[in-house]
């Protein structure tokens, strides 16, 4: 089925494959660009609260490294369940969403907790601390890419599309089987910024793969707008909002912790030290 020239069959973007979504209802409220900021800006509190109380109980209780990683692992299956669930019925966001941004503030709160760490330890910090600086790069990222989609500098054309799918699907693989082995002992190096280099030829490679999925994360936020556009035109029921926030939120959400990683790495690159 194709919507005012856009496929929705061919996408790589599995949210953009249910036209359910796109149905308007006779009579009933519809979707509306202020009404997605609205739900965008929303989840984006719940997930920086859900950073907060993450970070504070690990404070609290004081737990070790290796905990740490296993909370970060945990909070991240149950994330990804959780966006499975919502993009298979785009009407569940409404509660889903909420609960996947407070889970997804836990994990990012912790994993940047344990950037920090790692740092520090190592005898590097971050000017301003790696959560700003993380911040400061996402914000840049949204608002460069959301002038480029508005001057139609970039569009998601269904080439588009198809080509930055098939990159996400290849990181999403590498993120897996890094997990599954990581699970046996083994570590895949430049892949997790605890596995790469600090000094030499490994450093830089592990920071090029960095920006490049940087980027990649970058590009999927003009397969995101594409969505919020296509649903607002489409006169779409009001509670899908919560499913466009929802998939903005996931993007920006990767965009942070890649960010985390690159301000990390950065940080050695430019022996900041203690």
């Amino acid at each position: 089925m194709a919507i005012r020239g856009f496929n929705l069959t061919e996408s790589s973007n599995p949210a953009l494959k249910h036209e359910e979504a796109f149905a308007p209802i006779s009579g009933a409220e519809t979707a509306s660009i202020q009404g997605v900021v609205n739900k965008t800006a929303m989840l984006t509190v719940l997930t920086v609260i859900g950073g907060m109380i993450g970070v504070w109980i690990a404070r609290q209780i004081a737990l070790t490294t290796g905990v740490l990683i296993g909370w970060s692992l945990g909070t991240a299956v149950v994330t990804l369940v959780l966006y499975f669930m919502a993009i298979a019925r785009p009407m569940r966001a409404v509660a889903l969403a909420p609960i996947y941004a407070l889970i997804q503030g836990s994990f990012l709160g912790v994993f940047t907790m344990l950037i920090d760490s790692w740092l520090a330890n190592a005898g590097y910090a971050a000017s301003g601390g790696v959560a700003l600086q993380a911040f400061v790069i996402t914000l840049a990222i949204l608002i460069s890419m959301l002038t480029l989609y508005y001057f139609r500098v970039l569009q998601a054309t269904p080439m588009f599309t198809r080509v930055v799918g098939t990159l996400v699907l290849g990181i999403f693989i590498a993120y897996a089987v890094s997990f599954v082995l990581y699970l046996f002992g083994i570590y895949v190096p430049f892949i997790s910024v605890f596995t790469t280099p600090t000094s030499g030829s490994g450093m830089w490679i592990g920071l090029g793969l960095n920006v490049f999925i940087l980027l990649i994360a970058s590009l999927m936020l003009i397969i995101d707008f594409k969505l919020v556009e296509d649903h607002v035109k489409a006169g779409s029921p009001k509670r899908i909002e919560w499913f466009l926030g929802f998939c903005l939120l996931v993007t920006l959400a990767w965009i942070y912790m890649e960010a985390v990683k690159l301000s990390a790495r950065l940080a050695i690159i430019a022996g900041n030290r203690d």
